[in-house]
């Protein structure tokens, strides 16, 4: 695989975690697959930095906000970031080392840390203006967050005023997790008589989705506690070391994360974190390793942060925990990106505090590889995830009538023939079951067609109801409004706005078009390659294979995936049912030649007369090319308000580097 190709799957796939992590409060990976693939992106991103995009999850924090969600949204005073997750002690080692040299200290000048565990529940963050609650954000991506006020204050343990006398900051916004204890989950469990397979599978996910309900009446009977462990914005206040602002947090009423300790060298260190990990089952809380931060703020402040983590606070995370079991059968299951992959399920089973049912094989080339069996007894793991894996298959164990498991030949909802490619299975079908209300999500995202009001819960709402069974459905739904007005939170203006907009983007450009229906490997840039080289649908559906591999970007599996896609059956039907229901996706006209041709634009930083979006989009029709990642390819570079680390790449190489002014007269000359 191509190194962007590669790269565009790895970001969609850590997006669809980050997605289900921080929206939906569920993972279908575990910390250290989703830890493999962002650190093989990583490094990708650092060997073809042209290709490094400011979307990309290694430059962001969480996941975008759901659109059309039920909560209202507001930017954090100051970004809320994440913290580097480390696993071995080389890699604490190394960060640590890599802290002292930034400080410029030597051997023997100590650097002490505050330690205390990390909670393995929701991060939230709390306004106080002179010592009064006023408002509670979610994390959201780091920038925004949700405004869940309303549930926040159901807190028992979580202060509506700072205790003390004051004077109090200001404003000053106090992070930190919103948890349940074990015997409060467990309680909870007993209460509603659910299993681990319900409501309620675990404590994360019990809080995540408590906090994302519209009844506080519901909120203030789950038993939720709010333990604080930093602070963002604070005006009028300083606080000299982490462990002064713990005791400070501690005196206006805060529960904080114990036991806390500092450490002043490595081994203090490591003897924490193993410390901890040989308790956690003895604490009140669920936790799935030990944060370090540099006591001094003083220190902090001068190593700074990455834009996405702090270089003075790191995340130790503990092994993963293990069990053993016994696989009962193995299915297919389907994804909403319609990857076919192997789901062993299991003999119930205890396992770090869950009851344990099934268990992820990822692929069938592992599945292969480790070759699991119906009827194996096998030990599985789980280090603070929902869907554990198995790691090992004890084979002196097996059966004499044990065969290996196959895969399906067709998908097992859609019946619909499979698609090979490298490892992993594909249903290429639109309209198959299993991945419609992603299918449909992603045709509406801003990027594709446009259409606000189509988030996640309102698809799966529309879905549920059987209003949409199919991607074109989308566009019949004008004559599907009484259906929708009889649905929970729909009322006539937001229905009326929803129709309204689906009419607007009845005619898109080609290359959202084609970005939207989800052709796979035809991401943004790869639609708008294939639209300007081809500027209609239909000389694109009867492109050869031969003249696909002639687009500038389009590699072997890029052409494969396109040929198949127009291929099926199914697919032709349903762009065909498209057509019928108005859809016309506008040609292209061809900017071979424009004034601009064989310059390379970079966007860095905030533009006031326009989105980066639309500067990308002129230069574009012009003849230009606009890509994300500074290279010595890239002619121009436009620096709008607080450029970052690109203008400063840019000045190393000594590109042209424009301002918003200049680029407007270059536009206005092309």
């Amino acid at each position: 695989m191509k190194p962007a190709d590669e790269i565009e799957d790895l970001r969609q796939r850590i997006r669809t975690a980050d997605d289900q992590y921080y929206n939906e409060g569920a993972s279908e990976l575990t910390d250290a697959q989703y830890d493999e693939m962002f650190v093989r992106l990583r490094a990708l991103e650092d060997q073809n930095p042209e290709l490094l995009t400011a979307e990309s999850p290694t430059q962001s924090v969480g996941a975008p906000l759901q659109r059309g969600g039920s909560f209202a949204t507001h930017e954090h005073l100051s970004q809320m970031g994440s913290l580097e997750s480390l696993m071995q002690p080389d890699d604490v080692e190394g960060f640590v080392a890599r802290a002292r040299k930034l400080l410029e200290l030597d051997e023997d000048d100590a650097l002490r840390w505050s330690c205390e565990p990390k909670l393995d529940g929701v991060s939230a963050n709390l306004l106080y203006e002179d010592g009064v609650l006023t408002r509670g954000l979610s994390r959201g991506d780091g920038q925004t967050g949700e405004d869940l006020t309303r549930n926040l204050r159901t807190i028992r343990n979580l202060p509506a005023k700072l205790a003390g006398d004051g004077p109090f900051p200001a404003k000053i916004e106090i992070r930190g997790e919103v948890i349940m204890s074990k015997r409060g989950f467990t309680a909870l469990q007993q209460r509603e008589e659910t299993s681990s397979e319900g409501t309620f599978r675990n404590a994360r996910n019990t809080v995540a989705g408590t906090l994302k309900l519209l009844d506080p009446r519901v909120v203030k009977r789950r038993p939720l506690d709010f333990l604080a462990f930093a602070v963002g914005h604070v005006e009028g206040a300083a606080y000299p070391t982490h462990t002064a602002l713990r005791e400070k947090l501690a005196s206006w009423g805060f529960a904080v994360a114990e036991p806390a300790a500092t450490a002043d060298s490595l081994a203090e260190l490591h003897a924490y974190h193993d410390e901890l990990e040989r308790r956690r089952d003895e604490l009140p809380y669920e936790m799935d390793g030990a944060v370090a931060k540099v006591d001094d703020a003083a220190l902090q402040q001068q190593l700074g942060r990455t834009s996405r983590t702090p270089r003075w606070a790191l995340a130790y995370k503990f092994k993963p925990r293990l069990a053993r079991s016994r696989v009962e059968h193995i299915d297919a299951q389907v994804g909403r990106t319609g990857a076919v992959t192997p789901v062993a399920h299991l003999a119930p089973t205890e396992l770090a505090g869950v009851t344990v049912r099934n268990a992820s094989l990822h692929n069938w080339a592992l599945l292969a590889e480790r070759d699991v069996r119906e009827g194996d007894v096998v030990e599985i793991q789980r280090a603070g995830d929902v869907i554990p894996e198995i790691v090992r298959v004890f084979e002196e164990e097996r059966g004499p009538e044990s065969t290996p498991a196959k895969p399906p030949a067709a998908c097992p909802i859609c019946v619909n023939p499979l698609q090979t490619e490298g490892k992993f299975l594909y249903c290429v079908n639109i309209d198959c079951a299993a991945q419609l209300v992603g299918r449909v999500v992603h045709l509406a995202s801003r990027r594709a067609f446009d259409i606000e009001g189509l988030g996640p819960k309102q698809v799966e709402q529309l879905v549920e109801a059987e209003i949409v069974r199919s991607v074109e459905d989308v566009f019949a739904l004008r004559s599907r409004e009484e259906q929708l007005l009889k649905l929970d939170r729909w009322g006539k203006r937001s229905t009326h706005n929803l129709l309204k907009q689906i009419d607007e983007r009845r005619e898109p450009a080609l290359a959202r078009f084609l970005n939207g229906v989800g052709i796979r490997h035809v991401g943004e840039t790869t639609a708008k390659d294939l639209a300007q080289h081809f500027s209609t649908l239909d000389r694109l559906r009867t492109a050869t294979n031969a003249e696909l591999l002639a687009v500038d970007g389009v590699g072997d599996e890029v052409a494969k995936a396109v040929l198949e896609f127009f291929a099926l059956e199914k697919n032709q039907q349903t762009l065909a049912a498209l057509h019928e229901a108005g859809v016309r996706p506008q040609a292209c006209e061809r900017t071979d030649g424009g004034p601009l041709t064989g310059r390379v634009f970079v966007f860095t930083g905030g533009l006031t007369t326009m989105s980066r979006d639309e500067a990308k989009e002129r230069v574009e029709a012009l003849g230009a090319k606009a890509v994300a990642g500074v290279s010595k390819k890239v002619t121009d570079v436009v620096a709008g308000g607080d450029a970052g680390s690109k203008l400063a790449k840019a000045e190393k190489l000594g590109l042209r580097i424009h301002t918003e002014d200049e680029f407007q007269e270059i536009l206005a000359q092309a």
